[in-house]
Formats: structure tokens, C-alpha cells, sequence
């Protein structure tokens, strides 16, 4: 990464009580940053925010080829024929 290329974050809160889910959101990439809130406790996390390909998630591209009548599942309509 040249030192003129900045990271952009994605940052996310969850309940303390939801702290059940640390396991997977660590396998999704997000990091335990910090603690906070006073009654309920909130959990502060954050990943990379990676580029556009890898913010679009598998819902979001079928539901763009469904809205132009196409098959997310063919090759050559995503052009890797």
C-alpha cells in the first residue's frame, strides 16, 4: 500500500449482552476496540472497509441482476465466460 492510500473503516456497535456474537463477527474480520455506554454497555468494533467489490454483498448483486432480468449464476452475463 503506497503511503498516500488511506484506509477507510467500517465500524459497528453491539449490545454487551449480545457479546455471544464476538466469535463470529471475528471471522467476518471485526475487531473488539473498545467498551462504553453506562446502563447498556455497548461493544465498539471495526474492520477494514475494503473496496466497493468487497462491500457489496451476495444479496445486493442478485437483487441488481434480478432487476435487469438476468441470471446471477451465469458466467457470461458477469463476464467471466
Amino acid at each position: 500500500m503506497s503511503p498516500s492510500a488511506s484506509i477507510s473503516w467500517e465500524y459497528l456497535t453491539v449490545p454487551e449482552r449480545e457479546r455471544h456474537r464476538l466469535t463470529a463477527l471475528g471471522e467476518e474480520g471485526w475487531e473488539l476496540v473498545g467498551l462504553g455506554g453506562d446502563d447498556d454497555r455497548l461493544l465498539y468494533l471495526k474492520r477494514p472497509g475494503g473496496g466497493f467489490r468487497e462491500r457489496v454483498t451476495l444479496e445486493q448483486r442478485t437483487r441488481y441482476y434480478d432487476s435487469r432480468g438476468l441470471d446471477p449464476h451465469d458466467r457470461a452475463t458477469r463476464g467471466l465466460a
